[in-house]
């Protein structure tokens, strides 16, 4: 039986200028629990991935997102992440006027973390080369940008198109 695919969101405090990166500890399983992870979830059928992104963390975190671009896996696609399942990430920031994220059930800790200071959480074995990879494409976009705040990326979310 095939594995739903599975989105997430890198959700920097900016597009343009990152500093920080908003990570999340799992409240469950218990073999995950306390680990950090980019917040997301499973693709339901007939859902878009960006839909599902959209809803999931409208669901885990109560706010919406600018989608920035995709952050892909070495090979071009998405990543391999637990249980066989493969991941598509994003990176994006909290939309204009979205409350701030608050931690719902799924995770511990939402937790903002400077950028350079990433590796010293205990991360999910899978997203730390993620978390890598995003901010390697967060950092190689913000040096190229020469757009100004909010030229970048596309609502997501509650009632966001």
């Amino acid at each position: 039986m095939a594995h739903r695919p599975v989105v997430a969101a890198a959700i920097l405090d900016s597009l343009e200028s990152p500093t920080r990166l908003l990570c999340a500890s799992r409240a469950y399983p218990a073999a995950l629990a306390g680990l950090f992870e980019l917040p997301g979830g499973k693709v339901e059928p007939g859902e878009s991935p960006s839909g599902a992104l959209g809803r999931e963390i409208a669901e885990e975190l109560a706010t919406s997102l600018i989608l920035g671009p995709e952050v892909a896996a070495p090979d071009g696609g998405w990543w391999p992440v637990l249980e066989g399942r493969r991941m598509a990430v994003w990176l994006a920031r909290i939309a204009d006027g979205a409350p701030a994220p608050r931690r719902g059930p799924s995770h511990r800790e939402l937790r903002w973390v400077p950028l350079d200071r990433l590796d010293a959480l205990d991360w999910i074995g899978a997203d730390r080369p993620i978390v890598r990879a995003a901010v390697r494409v967060a950092r190689t976009r913000s040096a190229s940008s020469e757009a100004g705040p909010g030229a970048h990326g596309s609502a997501l979310g509650r009632g966001r198109i």
